[in-house]
Protein backbone atom coordinates (compact mmCIF):
# COMPACT_ATOMS: atom_id res chain seq x y z
CA UNK A 1 0.00 0.00 0.00
CA UNK A 2 1.42 3.16 -1.14
CA UNK A 3 1.70 6.09 1.84
CA UNK A 4 -1.35 7.74 2.82
CA UNK A 5 -2.11 11.25 1.29
CA UNK A 6 -2.37 14.00 4.25
CA UNK A 7 -5.21 16.44 3.70
CA UNK A 8 -5.70 19.70 6.22
CA UNK A 9 -9.28 21.01 6.70
CA UNK A 10 -8.92 24.53 7.29
CA UNK A 11 -12.06 27.28 8.44
CA UNK A 12 -13.04 29.77 11.00
CA UNK A 13 -13.03 28.38 14.34
CA UNK A 14 -12.81 24.80 13.91
CA UNK A 15 -16.13 24.11 15.37
CA UNK A 16 -18.32 22.61 12.87
CA UNK A 17 -17.40 22.75 9.21
CA UNK A 18 -13.69 21.29 8.86
CA UNK A 19 -14.71 19.10 12.11
CA UNK A 20 -17.35 17.41 9.68
CA UNK A 21 -15.20 17.66 6.96
CA UNK A 22 -12.33 16.03 8.68
CA UNK A 23 -14.40 12.96 9.97
CA UNK A 24 -15.43 12.11 6.75
CA UNK A 25 -12.30 11.53 5.25
CA UNK A 26 -11.16 9.43 8.04
CA UNK A 27 -14.18 7.64 7.46
CA UNK A 28 -14.06 7.59 3.67
CA UNK A 29 -10.16 7.55 2.90
CA UNK A 30 -9.71 5.32 5.50
CA UNK A 31 -5.85 3.66 5.60
CA UNK A 32 -5.30 5.57 2.29
CA UNK A 33 -5.49 9.42 3.97
CA UNK A 34 -3.87 11.11 7.38
CA UNK A 35 -6.83 14.18 7.82
CA UNK A 36 -7.06 16.75 10.38
CA UNK A 37 -8.72 19.99 10.69
CA UNK A 38 -7.77 23.36 12.41
CA UNK A 39 -8.93 26.94 12.37
CA UNK A 40 -7.82 30.51 12.35
CA UNK A 41 -9.22 30.18 15.90
CA UNK A 42 -10.01 27.83 18.35
CA UNK A 43 -13.17 27.28 20.29
CA UNK A 44 -15.16 24.53 21.38
CA UNK A 45 -16.73 22.19 18.99
CA UNK A 46 -20.03 23.26 18.83
CA UNK A 47 -22.86 20.83 20.37
CA UNK A 48 -24.82 20.61 17.05
CA UNK A 49 -21.43 19.48 14.90
CA UNK A 50 -21.56 16.36 17.42
CA UNK A 51 -25.27 15.78 17.07
CA UNK A 52 -25.33 15.84 13.23
CA UNK A 53 -22.09 13.49 12.89
CA UNK A 54 -24.09 11.12 15.44
CA UNK A 55 -27.08 11.05 13.45
CA UNK A 56 -24.67 9.51 10.80
CA UNK A 57 -22.73 7.00 13.09
CA UNK A 58 -19.86 9.49 13.36
CA UNK A 59 -18.70 9.98 17.00
CA UNK A 60 -16.23 12.81 17.04
CA UNK A 61 -17.54 13.81 20.89
CA UNK A 62 -13.89 13.28 21.63
CA UNK A 63 -12.24 15.70 18.77
CA UNK A 64 -10.94 18.94 20.36
CA UNK A 65 -10.66 22.34 18.51
CA UNK A 66 -7.30 23.23 17.11
CA UNK A 67 -5.22 26.27 15.18
CA UNK A 68 -3.18 26.05 12.67
CA UNK A 69 0.06 24.14 13.01
CA UNK A 70 2.35 25.09 10.25
CA UNK A 71 4.20 21.80 10.38
CA UNK A 72 1.22 20.14 9.73
CA UNK A 73 -0.11 22.47 7.39
CA UNK A 74 3.64 22.00 4.95
CA UNK A 75 3.40 18.28 5.64
CA UNK A 76 -0.03 18.15 4.15
CA UNK A 77 -0.86 17.16 0.27
CA UNK A 78 -4.20 19.15 0.25
CA UNK A 79 -5.34 21.90 2.55
CA UNK A 80 -8.66 22.74 1.96
CA UNK A 81 -10.31 25.80 2.86
CA UNK A 82 -14.08 25.53 3.85
CA UNK A 83 -14.68 29.16 3.76
CA UNK A 84 -13.55 32.61 1.95
CA UNK A 85 -11.90 34.29 5.20
CA UNK A 86 -9.68 31.23 5.63
CA UNK A 87 -8.64 32.14 2.40
CA UNK A 88 -8.22 35.80 2.81
CA UNK A 89 -6.41 35.00 6.10
CA UNK A 90 -4.44 31.93 5.81
CA UNK A 91 -0.79 31.31 5.32
CA UNK A 92 0.22 31.09 1.34
CA UNK A 93 -0.25 27.54 0.17
CA UNK A 94 3.03 26.53 -1.48
CA UNK A 95 3.34 25.53 -5.07
CA UNK A 96 3.95 22.00 -3.89
CA UNK A 97 0.56 21.43 -2.06
CA UNK A 98 -2.84 21.46 -3.32
CA UNK A 99 -4.85 24.23 -2.46
CA UNK A 100 -8.89 23.77 -2.45
CA UNK A 101 -11.31 26.12 -1.82
CA UNK A 102 -14.82 25.24 -0.61
CA UNK A 103 -17.01 28.54 0.21
CA UNK A 104 -19.33 26.62 3.01
CA UNK A 105 -21.21 28.50 5.16
CA UNK A 106 -20.77 28.61 8.40
CA UNK A 107 -24.15 27.06 9.49
CA UNK A 108 -23.76 28.31 12.99
CA UNK A 109 -23.64 31.83 11.74
CA UNK A 110 -26.72 31.71 9.81
CA UNK A 111 -29.91 31.06 12.27
CA UNK A 112 -28.20 28.27 14.31
CA UNK A 113 -30.67 25.69 13.70
CA UNK A 114 -29.88 22.03 13.61
CA UNK A 115 -31.17 21.71 10.25
CA UNK A 116 -28.54 23.99 8.77
CA UNK A 117 -25.58 22.02 10.61
CA UNK A 118 -27.60 18.79 8.75
CA UNK A 119 -27.32 20.87 5.16
CA UNK A 120 -24.07 21.70 5.87
CA UNK A 121 -22.91 18.05 6.50
CA UNK A 122 -24.54 16.77 3.98
CA UNK A 123 -23.08 19.33 1.56
CA UNK A 124 -19.43 18.59 3.13
CA UNK A 125 -19.78 14.52 2.92
CA UNK A 126 -20.78 15.25 -0.76
CA UNK A 127 -17.43 17.42 -1.53
CA UNK A 128 -15.00 15.08 0.53
CA UNK A 129 -16.33 11.96 -1.41
CA UNK A 130 -15.63 13.66 -4.49
CA UNK A 131 -11.99 14.66 -3.38
CA UNK A 132 -11.54 11.52 -2.58
CA UNK A 133 -12.65 9.99 -6.07
CA UNK A 134 -10.58 13.04 -7.79
CA UNK A 135 -7.30 12.09 -5.93
CA UNK A 136 -7.63 8.07 -6.58
CA UNK A 137 -8.19 7.58 -3.09
CA UNK A 138 -10.62 4.36 -3.03
CA UNK A 139 -13.51 5.73 -0.94
CA UNK A 140 -15.33 3.19 1.67
CA UNK A 141 -18.83 3.59 1.19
Amino acid sequence: MQQPIHLYFLCIQNRCRSQIAEAFARHYGGDHVVAESAGLESGDIHPYTIEVMKEIGIDISKKSSKTIDMKTFMQSKVIIKLCEQVNEKCPIVPFAIKNVQWNVTDPLTLNGHLGDVRAARDEIQQKVIALLKEMNIPVNV
